[in-house]
């Protein structure tokens, strides 16, 4: 909790056009969205290029930026945009740079076990969804329409006749429940 106050604080003094919080706030999210640039890119060059583009951006236009609690998702997102600017350039629009054999099958095989492994997880978490325990009342029901059916809080409350509040409860249970279940520690949800 400590932290999320830190953090809030430095995106804060970054907004007041205080550059000093913008190496902390790299430290902190660095990890978080290395993995995404890397991902989307060609080489490990040019993700150490999107990387720089990422924080240009968000120095840029972190005045913009309306709610503090919402920096890791704003962030993720010029990340992911960063990297789909710097492919549609005009350095690649030009004519692309060839990829040679190795690399390209180093691309393939990554992608492949990237994807396999997010399938993976995606049964694992749905099946673990379903096997949530009904008690408390209607926890699982509540999960199940959240993650599986993805119906919004307010959707939920109404089929399941609820209080919005009860519905969030629940909700925040049944995560509770599925971070012990995958080993994930709550301060990185």
């Amino acid at each position: 909790m400590d932290d999320d106050i830190v953090i809030t604080g430095l995106i804060r003094q970054l907004q007041a056009g205080d550059d000093k919080p913008l190496s902390e706030l790299m430290k902190h999210y660095n990890p978080r969205i290395w993995p995404l640039i890397l991902a989307e890119s060609r080489s490990y060059q040019d993700a150490e290029d999107i990387l720089s583009r990422t924080w240009q951006a968000v120095w840029e236009n972190v005045g913009g930026l309306r709610d503090v609690s919402s920096f890791g998702g704003w962030l993720r997102q010029i990340a992911y945009n960063a990297c789909k600017r710097y492919y549609n350039s005009s350095y690649y629009s030009q004519g692309e740079r060839p990829y040679e054999d190795e690399t390209l099958e180093w691309h393939i095989n990554r992608n492949a076990e990237m994807l396999l492994r997010e399938e993976g997880l995606k049964a694992d978490a749905i099946e673990a969804v379903r096997n949530l325990p009904n008690k408390p009342e209607d926890m699982r029901k509540v999960a199940i329409l959240f993650y599986l059916q993805e119906l919004t809080l307010k959707e939920i409350a109404e089929e399941l006749d609820l209080p919005l509040g009860t519905v969030k409860r629940k909700l925040h249970e049944a995560r509770g429940l599925l971070r012990k279940e995958f080993g994930v520690d709550s301060k990185w949800w």
